[in-house]
């Protein structure tokens, strides 16, 4: 099955799907943009929302016209009309939160990061592989249909065999007064660049390259307040190189490119990229591709995992499991590595670092 095939499946006689019941865990700023995204989607309904705080809960649903409310995730879990459960909340709580879901037999759609550790990223697939239950990172960059062009036209062979990629994404958080209670400036909430949008370019690569690299090395800027500012990832794989980098102190132009040996790709935006274009050495563009509607980004992530759920499926083709379990193990190896420098030098800093 190609990447652009839809799945297909059903749960009623002829072509009509009954809409997969969602529950969201997290009413914050980013389940309010899944909810507007998921009201788009025919083949999706938000039927509940969960919170730590009654009231935030209820207020949330009331916003949103969501028919239930929950002041805490366990009831959320125990209501048998919820399918699948979209989680919205802080990265460290992730992997506790979609376990439970896993073992309440519900569908798991994660923010992304989904992990902050290669740890809780192999105990949370493994329950999930054994439990028999779709679980998926939410990372709308590889459903976004100009994604999906550019991978028809590698597949295709139209830039040859891929030599080199350049992919970054960042965003201007400076450490003030104002900032410093954000939880990006918290170690302790997953904070910094490399988990919040390192992610990005990283996932990126290891989906054009259809898979982990052989070989990260990196470098690390760390604030004095002990997250990490900006990063630079270079992924070795053979015969290519692709070069990642990410910062929340710095900007950085978001087009990807993609060099072969007989051309190269430009994708605009690519972290939800709707354009890219084809060209040859010489600078001629042979081929064009812009999306016509500029829906959401979750809007085809939402389409792509209620496709895995009507079609039976435990496990997306677009963003396996691997790729995301990748990501966790080499973030927390850079992101270790780079702490214990800050604690051999009493957190002064910013301090910058190799390996």
């Amino acid at each position: 099955m190609t990447e652009q095939m839809a799945l297909t499946g059903s749960s009623q006689k002829g072509n009509y799907r009954e809409p997969v019941k969602f529950g969201i865990i997290g009413c914050g700023k980013i389940a309010v943009r899944f909810s507007k995204a998921l009201k788009r989607s025919p083949e999706a309904v938000l039927a509940a929302c969960a919170a730590r705080e009654s009231g935030r809960a209820e207020a949330f649903a009331k916003e949103h016209g969501i028919p239930k409310a929950y002041g805490d995730y366990q009831s959320l879990l125990e209501d048998e009309e919820i399918q699948a459960v979209y989680i919205a909340t802080v990265h460290t709580t992730h992997a506790g939160i979609a376990q439970a879901c896993i073992r309440a037999g519900k569908a798991v759609l994660s923010e992304k990061p989904f992990f902050t550790n290669g740890k809780e990223a192999a105990e949370t697939i493994a329950l999930a592989r054994k439990s028999r239950v779709l679980v998926m990172e939410g990372f709308w960059t590889r459903t976004m249909p100009a994604y999906l062009k550019v991978k028809e036209w590698i597949r295709e062979g139209r830039i040859g065999h891929i030599r080199l990629i350049r992919a970054a994404a960042s965003f201007m958080l400076p450490y003030t007064e104002d900032t410093k209670k954000n939880r990006l400036w918290d170690p302790a909430l997953g904070g910094g660049a490399m988990l919040d949008m390192g992610v990005y370019p990283y996932e990126y690569v290891t989906g054009i390259m259809d898979g982990p690299p052989e070989k990260v090395n990196y470098t690390v800027q760390m604030s004095e307040a002990g997250v990490d500012t900006i990063a630079v990832m270079t992924l070795s794989y053979p015969g290519a190189i692709a070069d990642c980098a990410t910062s929340i102190t710095a900007f950085t132009d978001n087009t990807a490119t993609i060099s072969g040996d007989t051309g190269y790709i430009k994708q605009y935006r690519f972290t939800g990229s709707r354009k890219c274009e084809l060209y040859d050495f010489s600078g001629k563009l042979l081929d064009s591709y812009e999306e016509t509607e500029e829906e959401d980004g979750f809007v085809h992530e939402i389409a792509h995992f209620t496709q895995l759920f009507h079609a039976g499926k435990t496990e997306s083709d677009l963003i396996p499991l691997e790729h995301t379990l990748d990501f966790a193990r080499q973030a927390e190896k850079i992101l270790e590595a780079a702490s214990e420098m800050c604690r051999s030098k009493d957190g002064k800093g910013p301090e910058t670092l190799h390996g």
